[in-house]
């Protein structure tokens, strides 16, 4: 990826690579997703998340039936730093416990609720970094305005459940063939 516009971007390198695309009119939509769904995953399968989502996954997996499962569930939270990813998905958690749910579906339910909320937070990230690129006069207005409706765009049309599974799975690579980069000099856009 060049540098060009991106170079200052505190962003890491998945999301660099959206923005470059998201800036570049011959990257489909289809690339687009594919390149948000990637960074997604990777951001919040970053090591302290992804053992912890695992652990949160066993008691699904052993198919015992807990009395109070709010406090297994509490000690796995005890066991790793806050992030933003678990302290939405105690929060979630919590609250369908309390309400009788069984842990497996508390479980699904509190990360569909957390990957709604990162999706959020990402589109609202990239843009404020757009905006602070056209304030250092590394992108013009027309430029931002382009990047800030594709990036809208894509996602809009996001399907979180590709997601959710990608991060249920503990797949940080689950997308990584749809990003992968062209190898042959003759391929060009989609057509």
């Amino acid at each position: 990826m060049p540098d060009g516009p991106f170079k200052h971007l505190r962003l890491s390198s998945s999301w660099k690579r959206f923005a470059a695309a998201a800036h570049n009119d011959t990257v489909d939509s289809t690339e687009l997703s594919a390149l948000v769904k990637d960074a997604l995953v990777r951001e919040i399968l970053a090591d302290e998340n992804q053992a912890l989502l695992s652990d949160l996954r066993a008691p699904d997996s052993e198919g015992q039936l807990e009395l109070y499962p709010h406090i297994s569930v509490d000690s796995i939270f005890r066991r790793y730093n806050k992030t933003a990813l678990s302290d939405i998905l105690q929060r979630e958690m919590a609250f369908r416990l309390a309400d009788q749910m069984p842990s497996n579906a508390a479980f699904d339910r509190a990360l569909e609720a957390a990957t709604h909320e990162q999706i959020g937070r990402a589109l609202i990230r990239l843009l404020d970094e757009f905006t602070r690129a056209v304030e250092l006069r590394e992108l013009t207005h027309e430029q931002y305005d382009r990047m800030a409706t594709r990036t809208n765009a894509t996602f809009d049309e996001l399907r979180e459940s590709d997601i959710c599974d990608a991060l249920r799975a503990g797949d940080r690579n689950a997308f990584k063939d749809d990003v992968s980069k062209k190898i042959d000099l003759d391929e060009g856009p989609k057509l």
